[in-house]
């Protein structure tokens, strides 16, 4: 393996310090491995980033200028109030 510190291999990124960098949640980051958008590798039973891959899935993510992204406006609707938490996540989720 490379001593170089600024080898790849020296910088591996875990699922947590991904989402720390990100300022995501670690269930978000293992969503977007799981959904094939975020390249990781399984190394001994545990995920790691390329640091190139993580800027790849920042840039892929990047959003126009010319179409802004505004705030969206939580609506509950009426079965939304008697689930609780886990029907508003999904209902966030699926808009």
């Amino acid at each position: 393996m490379a001593t170089d510190p600024n080898s790849e291999f020296d910088r591996l990124l875990s699922p947590e310090d991904v989402a720390r960098v990100c300022g995501l949640s670690r269930r978000a980051v293992y969503r977007a491995i799981a959904r094939g958008e975020l390249r990781a590798a399984r190394l001994c039973n545990r995920l790691r980033v390329r640091p190139g891959d993580l800027e790849r899935w920042i840039g892929a993510q990047a959003v126009a200028t010319d179409n802004p992204v505004r705030p969206g406006r939580l609506r509950l609707s009426p079965e939304t109030k008697s689930g609780g938490l886990r029907a508003l996540l999904d209902q966030t989720d699926s808009e």
